[in-house]
């Protein structure tokens, strides 16, 4: 036989019980988050040329595609961005991250920006929080 609680009642089994919603309502749009990144990224680096102030610069990115892609409302959804931004010369850049991943839920989309004089890498993970 279970004890109530000092002051409180426990519910009858004819009330209502609230359900945990496990999955979020709506699936994240990989689609309008890429038209998002690109267009910040190609306003932004337009005219830039590659320097040791790219590193601020892919920080700034980084915090403008998240507010940016904040503001499509997605509830239960973390953001991570990631963004690296080199200089273009004969090199190669493997980028790699590991996650427990929820195929049903979790998505990311990517967006390579190349000018004269840099590139940049933007991969923006939406990870359900359910």
């Amino acid at each position: 036989m279970k004890k109530e609680p000092r002051g409180q009642k426990l519910p009858d089994r004819d009330e209502k019980h609230i359900h945990y919603q496990t999955i979020p309502e709506r699936r994240f749009s990989t689609d309008r988050a890429h038209e998002i990144i690109k267009h910040i990224v190609d306003e932004r680096l337009e005219t830039v040329e590659y320097s040791c102030s790219c590193s601020g610069i892919s920080k700034e990115l980084s915090d403008c595609i998240k507010t940016a892609v904040k503001k499509l409302l997605y509830d239960r959804y973390k953001l991570v961005c990631y963004v690296a931004i080199g200089q273009l010369k004969d090199s190669v850049v493997n980028c790699s991250s590991r996650a427990i991943w929820s195929p049903t839920s979790d998505t990311f989309t990517d967006y390579i920006y190349k000018n004269r004089s840099l590139f940049a890498v933007c991969i923006l993970f939406s990870l359900s929080t359910s």
